[in-house]
């Protein structure tokens, strides 16, 4: 029997479908392909200009590891080809892909175990792949020194051949002419475009490396199909199997490459040169007074001055900064971190911030733009549920292109804007699976160019529990790890400022022994911001009413009154009422709304409504109209509760507030006459407590400490904010050990490739602010198919959707369900809720509007929403079950009446839930 002839080796580097040649994508006119060869040359030559400086350990022994992974990342591929065809859930043709599953794992370097764990860990870039390849790296006595002197040695190393892999591949796709593919690639932490004044020439920003240039070369083989190649695939269609058009496509292109014996002749070579965005040198070195006026129009005060020489001036700044509401706080921190071209990350204490810093922080980037003509600038918002990113560019938003993929860039910003559990998250690289550890080498990233990381805490007060143990364990280990780093606040307690003695405290608040700085803070706005009645607010306390949790309506109805009352003594008044629930905030909306009629008309409307549990696009769209009437002086009453007390910019005549402890009424009063330009603003607070009941919502005072709070209000006619802060207090705050020992194992796997800690990380548990995890409430209207991220929707503990009574569920066509990524189709899934432990899931509540088709549990009434008043009232879904010891656990029930399926989730009950 005679041998069969050896078959040539599929030496392909990347497959490209040039969309314009072909006006029927799943009958292709012709497929190009990348040599091998010249792919892994283009990878190595990027390697080879990468700045040395961003190499770990000695530079000479990490640069031959990463070039010689370089070379062998991708010797599997030939191996591994085949062409696939993408279909839709109805098995109707989307794409064609191409396929080198386990390529890498064939990659092998017998004489260095390193740089073989490169080769095969450059695809997924998992904290999972990362941390037992270090783990096992760490056995090795030769490789031990290197990771006790940077134990993310490994990580960035595997990042540099990464993103030379990355970028290679994206140039490939624009040059070779498949930009479909080039738009949804991720983890790109560059950005690349074309330039259009110069042939050829890519722009890259920013630039890594050593060079002011580099030039590379693409090759491809050109296959045309004929005629009968494309008649198969018409068959496969006309036949209805277009799950088979793959299959089919692949035996075409691997039968012409047999006939071409492995050497077909290749097309024209692209050339192309790489380049740094041109450098704006006339802005460099260019002091304080020079960008608070090009970005902002005003001169910066005393503190502002400060700032900007501390960041400017210091490697790694760390320092805490008090400075009065309204003092400018967040353009001290913004304006040097543009300046130094330093990546600024935000996290923010809750998601209701997230609309007015966007807005802030989106006008001075515009600005930023202007004065770097076509560089990209841009701006990140991470809340965990998506990832949305904006450029600016000349002075405008850049519209997103038609393929736009929200994961492409990830952390790639000139700030991130994000909350503290989401950080959190991110820290320890919780999120997809493939590309997670991006997430901690960047917040990580000490240099990338000329870029720095700066990371800074706004409204650091805000923190109590275990939100606070968590933001004290992280702070430390960012300071420890080096990292560049700010908090700020108006109002910490002396108590919290003694956990972060490590970090330079810098007080323009002042205390009796040091009130200079505060002085010279007051002074210069006075004089240079035309704010002449600065911190001039009367006070009222209304202490004759209580609100009575079985009985709200009288106090309700009192607030009503009294905010009518301030309303009609005053022409063009801008009035700020906060109450502590959002049943409150709606009844008193309601009643102002039929009393005042101000919401009739939407073009004049005046009175407005904001709280948590309003979907994020109502909550941006009412706090945008705020802040227009705002900014023109013109009136509004706005009904609300502490999603506005912190870091939103409002200036009103008139703050009327619930009884609440000090540091939040100061921060309310910070909303009240905060420019200074009012001389008869006041402050109104209502209610009282009657002996030793104290509500929830009070409990950072002792009932002794209550009473001279109490005292200190009834002596107040103008408001003292220096008085109030005295009583502020977290004299109580105990550490969760648990939650410091989680802490603690999370970041040991994470950061120290510790695997006896991976047990923690895998059933994802982060812990941030309460050991109850959370929920997606979702309302379907109908109108946007299956994309949940279109539809209305807030977040809530899981424990506050609980039903007493033995139910399915409290509300008709209410379904609890879990969200997953799909990695094979690179997707997110729904699915029905499975058992298991509740810190794993993504579990999503999703409210349908109508009864078509659906099961109506015991006739139950369907939920009511509206979408100017949000989620008032939360649905009961779950069973809470009797449990003894650590773990709680509720039952989901659902199904006919007689034929009932059931769902326990598990979860961990807090301390004091536990004693």
């Amino acid at each position: 029997m005679a041998k069969s002839e050896r078959q040539p080796p599929y030496n392909f580097g990347r497959v490209f479908f040039p969309s314009k040649p072909n006006p029927n994508p799943a009958i292709p006119n012709e497929i190009r392909f990348q040599p091998l060869g010249n792919h892994v040359s283009n990878v190595g030559k990027l390697v080879k200009k990468w700045q040395p400086s961003d190499f770990p350990d000695h530079y000479e022994s990490s640069f031959k590891r990463v070039i010689k992974a370089a070379n062998i990342h991708d010797i599997g591929k030939p191996q591994k080809f085949a062409l696939q065809v993408e279909t839709d859930s109805q098995h109707k043709f989307k794409k064609y892909i191409y396929s080198f599953r386990g390529h890498r794992f064939l990659a092998e370097c017998k004489d260095n175990l390193w740089v073989e764990k490169l080769a095969q860990g450059h695809h997924d870039f998992s904290v999972k792949d990362i941390s037992r390849d270090a783990y096992v790296l760490n056995k090795y006595p030769e490789y031990q020194s290197i990771l006790a002197k940077d134990p993310l040695a490994y990580a960035r190393e595997l990042y540099i051949l990464e993103m030379c892999d990355q970028i290679e591949a994206e140039l490939a796709c624009r040059v070779i002419g498949d930009d479909e593919q080039a738009e949804s690639r991720t983890f790109m932490d560059y950005t690349i475009a074309k330039d259009d004044s110069e042939q050829n020439v890519y722009r890259v920003d920013p630039w890594i490396f050593s060079t002011d240039q580099i030039e590379l070369t693409f090759d491809y083989w050109l296959f045309c199909l004929s005629e009968d190649d494309k008649a198969d695939l018409k068959k496969c269609r006309t036949e209805n199997r277009d799950v088979d058009l793959g299959k089919k496509l692949d035996a075409i292109a691997k039968q012409w490459w047999q006939k071409q014996q492995g050497q077909p002749e290749k097309a024209e070579p692209r050339k192309v040169t790489l380049k740094p965005y041109p450098s704006n040198k006339q802005f460099q070195n260019r002091d304080c007074e020079f960008w608070y006026q090009q970005l902002a129009g005003f001169a910066p005060n005393p503190m502002q001055k400060m700032i900007f020489e501390v960041i400017e001036q210091t490697e790694n700044p760390a320092f805490l900064l008090k400075s009065p509401t309204g003092s400018g706080k967040f353009e001290a921190i913004l304006f040097p971190a543009l300046s130094k071209n330093s990546r600024l990350i935000l996290p923010l204490p809750a998601r209701s911030l997230i609309e007015d810093q966007k807005q802030r922080i989106e006008k001075y980037l515009k600005r930023f733009s202007e004065l770097n003509p076509d560089r990209e600038i841009s701006l990140v918002i991470d809340t965990g549920s998506q990832m949305q990113r904006w450029v600016y560019r000349n002075g405008k938003e850049e519209p997103k292109p038609r393929t736009y993929n929200p994961r492409r860039h990830l952390y790639k910003a000139d700030v991130i804007l994000t909350t503290l559990d989401k950080f959190l998250y991110r820290y320890f690289a919780f999120g997809d699976k493939q590309k997670s550890f991006v997430f901690p080498l960047r917040i990580h990233r000490d240099k990338t160019g000329d870029e720095k990381t700066l990371i800074c805490f706004d409204e650091a007060h805000s923190y109590d529990e275990i939100a606070f143990t968590n933001f004290q364990s992280l702070v430390k280990s960012l300071y420890e790890a080096g990292r560049s780093l700010v908090l700020m606040t108006a109002t910490m307690p002396q108590e919290y400022i003694y956990r972060f003695d490590y970090l330079e405290t810098i007080d323009y608040i002042g205390t009796a022994d040091d009130s200079v700085k505060a002085e010279q803070l007051i002074n210069f706005q006075k004089q240079h911001l035309q704010q002449p009645y600065l911190n001039r607010r009367s006070f009222e306390w209304i202490n004759d009413i209580e609100r009575h949790s079985e009985n709200p309506e009288p106090f309700q109805k009192r607030i009503s009154e009294t905010v009518t009352k301030e309303w009609q003594s005053k022409s063009n008044c801008r009035i700020i009422t906060v109450v502590q629930t959002v049943r409150d905030a709606v009844a008193i909306y309601g009643q102002l709304s039929d009393k005042l009629k101000l919401t009739e008309n939407t073009e004049y409307k005046q009175l407005y409504l904001y709280h948590g549990r309003l979907d994020h696009r109502v909550r941006q769209e009412v706090y945008t109209q705020l802040k227009q009437r705002d900014d023109k002086a013109q009136p509004y009453i706005l009904i609300t509760t502490s999603a506005i007390e912190v870091g939103c910019d409002l200036n009103s005549e008139v703050l009327i507030s619930e009884i609440c402890p000090p540091e939040n009424l100061i921060q309310r009063a910070g909303r009240c006459n905060r420019k200074g330009n009012f001389p008869d603003a006041k402050v109104i607070v209502l209610g009282k407590i009657e002996g030793s009941r104290i509500p929830f919502y009070a409990q950072t005072l002792e009932e002794a400490e209550w009473q001279d709070y109490q005292e200190t209000l009834q002596q107040l006619e103008s408001f003292d904010s220096h008085k109030i802060a005295e009583h502020i207090t977290r004299s109580q705050q105990v550490d969760d050990y648990r939650v410091v020992e989680l802490f603690s194992m999370l970041h040991d796997y994470v950061y120290s490739a510790d695997l006896t800690c991976q047990p923690a990380h895998e059933k994802g548990l982060v812990v941030t602010r309460s050991w109850t995890p959370s929920a997606t409430l979702v309302y379907d209207d109908g109108t946007h198919g299956d994309q949940i991220e279109n539809m209305p929707q807030v977040t809530v503990p899981i424990d506050r959707l609980t039903i007493k009574k033995n139910n399915i569920n409290q509300y008709a066509n209410t379904h609890v369900c879990e969200r997953y990524y799909d990695q094979e189709n690179t997707s997110w899934e729904m699915r029905g809720l499975r058992w298991g432990f509740a810190y794993q899931k993504e579990i999503v509540i999703k409210i349908n509007q109508t009864n078509d088709g659906a099961f109506m549990p015991d006739a139950n009434p369907e939920y009511s929403y509206n979408p100017e008043l949000g989620f008032v009232e939360l649905p009961g879904v779950f069973i809470k079950l009797r449990t003894n010891g650590f773990d709680e656990k509720l039952l989901y029930q659902y199904g006919n009446t007689g034929q009932k399926k059931s769902v326990i989730i598990t979860y961990t009950k807090a301390l004091e839930e536990t004693t």
